[in-house]
């Protein structure tokens, strides 16, 4: 077997035991003479945890399969969710307790497996208060979502998604100090938009076979240090012009384009390293696929 193969399959193995552990809830994949989750009628729940005296809380989101959306709501509520689901066994669990806040996906260990049927349902709508400094950990086994965390104070954010097709975004600046975020993505594609305006002091990314889109832009207020693996698929870092960059690429099997970058030694550098106090260091170690550095306006 070739050094490349051997690589290859151990990429592979890696990838399919991030998507197996990204959550907690039973494999989805129905075996024959299994045993199945029936689909149901249609149920729609409403949880509300009131925000009262709350200045901050750690939230934990555990979502199966379907549809997730999370976004900023009103500042009277720590936490409204509305729950869309026909499988019965999905039923969500949502607890508030020495501000630790859990949404979790139900599930019955003894009836397990895909519906198998068109029409399943699994749709989340969660919305936080701006007003509330969060610590969020949010893992996603498979599906889509939109995780618009525009207005909300984050200090720490952890996200793992399994399989699917997500968006991520930060439109404005982060009030609340992020001291770390981690990202974790199996077999994905995520497409996150304005980590500048997160402005998180440490990053660190987790590719597995999916596709990525990394947006750096935004209104960084410190520099920050990012490290980013990349799997097998393909890594896209949208890179901004006005603060400074230096990207060291380490690994081979990849291949690399660079666009508006300068070579300094072995590593990628924009006009503005060296030149003002803000700087972003990037460390990529790459796997098999494509890797595209671009800076942006």
């Amino acid at each position: 077997m070739t050094k490349i193969a051997i690589v290859l399959t151990a990429l592979v193995l890696m990838v399919s035991t991030l998507a197996c552990c990204c959550c907690t809830f039973p494999a989805t994949i129905n075996i024959d003479g299994g045993p199945t989750i029936e689909v149901g009628d249609l149920q729609e729940d409403e949880e509300r945890v009131p925000l009262g005296e709350t200045a901050s809380a750690t939230v934990d989101v555990l979502f199966g399969t379907g549809e997730l959306e999370i976004s900023a709501g009103d500042t009277d509520d720590l936490f409204l969710g509305t729950f869309l689901y026909n499988v019965g066994e999905w039923e969500p669990r949502v607890s508030y307790t020495d501000g630790r806040l859990t949404i979790q996906q139900g599930y019955d260990e003894e009836a397990w497996g895909w519906p198998g049927d068109e029409g399943i349902r699994n749709e989340w709508d969660l919305r936080f208060s701006p007003e509330a400094v969060l610590d969020m950990d949010i893992k996603a086994g498979a599906g889509q979502g939109e995780l618009d965390l525009t207005g909300l104070q984050i200090e720490k954010l952890d996200v793992d998604l399994g399989a699917g097709d997500f968006t991520l975004s930060f439109d404005e600046p982060n009030t609340a100090e992020m001291s770390r975020f981690t990202l974790d993505v199996g077999a994905a594609r995520l497409e996150i938009a304005g980590v500048g305006n997160a402005s998180p002091e440490e990053m660190v990314v987790q590719g597995g076979a999916g596709e990525i889109t990394l947006d750096l832009t935004g209104d960084w207020t410190r520099s920050a240090d990012i490290e980013v693996t990349a799997g097998v698929g393909r890594l896209v870092l949208r890179l901004p012009e006005d603060v400074g960059v230096r990207v060291d690429v380490e690994g081979g099997l990849a291949n690399v384009e660079a666009s508006g970058l300068n070579r300094s030694g072995g590593d990628y550098v924009n006009d503005a390293y060296d030149e003002v106090e803000i700087e972003l260091d990037i460390v990529v170690t790459t796997g098999i696929g494509q890797v595209d550095l671009e800076v942006v306006d």
